[in-house]
């Protein structure tokens, strides 16, 4: 099974024991670019467990 990702899409990550709700940014070949606590992380795609959600404002241009 896979998941579809869009950008602005609320994705769960998996990371050990933390499973935490981050907005995907902007998505690349490897990792997509996540925003969580107003800060830009890389997160490879295999940590990602399902679409939670969509951000629903605009993104800030």
């Amino acid at each position: 099974m896979s998941i579809k990702l869009h950008n602005h899409n609320i994705v769960r990550v998996k990371n050990g024991n933390s499973i935490i709700n981050c907005t995907v940014i902007k998505m690349f070949r490897d990792y997509a670019q996540i925003k969580y606590e107003g800060k830009l992380f890389r997160v490879p795609y295999h940590l990602m467990d399902k679409v939670v959600g969509h951000e629903l404002l605009m993104p800030e241009q």
